[in-house]
């Protein structure tokens, strides 16, 4: 049985006034702390700077800005491809059977269709036609000063609708694209018209060139049949 020895003795506990008195042995003296400030202070400029930049390049990267040169930025997936100075590439030119195509659909295949077909009775087919494989220099007077009056095409007789010349609506160039583009196309394999062949038929028929055609006239500019000088290179 242990004995509790009469030397040893606790301290007394210091009242609860003595605990917060400034002689009391274990009170400590806090500093003054400045009580919260409810307002926010604003943000540097810098920061809005910072970080605003930040986003710009992360949406450049999928959008594809090129105000910082090619191949700065990648284009993010589903951009655009942009090609260096050194892989860009300029388009191939158009072809006189490109040209050509454009020209005659706005405007010769409201009458003669986009399949070169025609009309029966109205418009006469371009494919397999004599007067589209036959000579180029009757072409070209077709072209330039337009055809009036039956005409026969194929073994049949088409009306009297009057095609109009385009002697003053396009060049030299742009008649032989589409001269071209009609003597290759719906099965037509005859090679292509050059704007010199035009001109010189332009020259040689000046004088016919306010009244179009009949067929008895183209008939005497060339025969039925392939152009002699229809050769194919």
């Amino acid at each position: 049985m242990s004995q509790q020895n009469p030397q040893l003795e606790s301290p007394p506990l210091p009242s609860g006034d003595d605990a917060i008195q400034p002689t009391a042995p274990d009170f400590v003296e806090m500093p003054e702390v400045a009580p919260l400030s409810l307002e926010r202070e604003p943000l540097p400029v810098w920061l809005y700077l910072v970080c605003g930049f930040a986003l710009f390049l992360a949406g450049s990267s999928f959008t594809g800005f090129e105000i910082f040169g090619r191949g700065l930025l990648d284009q993010g997936p589903g951009g655009p491809t942009l090609a260096s100075a050194s892989e860009a590439t300029t388009e191939a030119p158009a072809t006189p059977m490109d040209l050509g195509k454009k020209l005659y659909g706005g405007n010769c295949a409201n009458c003669h269709q986009s399949s070169g077909d025609g009309a029966p009775g109205s418009y006469p087919p371009l494919g397999g036609s004599e007067f589209v494989l036959g000579s180029k220099e009757r072409l070209a007077a077709i072209m330039l000063a337009g055809v009036s009056g039956p005409i026969t095409v194929k073994g049949s007789t088409f009306g009297t609708q009057v095609m109009p010349g385009w002697a003053g609506n396009f060049t030299d160039e742009k008649l032989a694209n589409i001269m071209t583009y009609i003597r290759a196309s719906w099965g037509n394999t005859a090679n292509a018209v050059k704007p010199e062949e035009v001109s010189a038929a332009r020259t040689k028929f000046a004088s016919h060139l306010a009244a179009p055609f009949t067929e008895a006239d183209l008939l005497k500019i060339a025969p039925n049949g392939p152009d002699p000088s229809d050769k194919k290179p």
